[in-house]
């Protein structure tokens, strides 16, 4: 993860080094995969210690903030996509591990 300088983050997975992005402009459902180009991301502090939402900076879309969550998809392995953000919804909310 890398903190830029207006407080906003973008979330790069280590092996494949891709960015966790979605094609497009956000929407409801939206299914959430690696990129090779980074995306803006912010994070809300969450009611338990060291867990974050993972929500589209910018304020409401389509009249709600969106926050990652797993898909409507029932299918495996699961997917991830931009949900409605759900603050007290601690299944919404992310750890992040410090790696080097």
């Amino acid at each position: 993860m890398e903190v830029l300088s207006n407080g906003n983050c973008t979330i790069r997975n280590l092996r494949s080094e891709t960015y966790l992005s979605y094609d497009g402009d956000p929407e409801m459902n939206k299914l959430v995969v690696g990129f090779p180009e980074p995306r803006e991301w912010a994070l809300y502090k969450s009611a338990r210690p060291h867990t974050f939402h993972v929500v589209v900076p910018g304020g409401p879309v389509e009249g709600v903030e969106l926050a990652l969550d797993l898909s409507l998809l029932r299918i495996f392995p699961p997917r991830m996509a931009l949900r409605a953000l759900e603050v007290g919804d601690q299944g919404q909310a992310w750890t992040f591990q410090f790696m080097e």
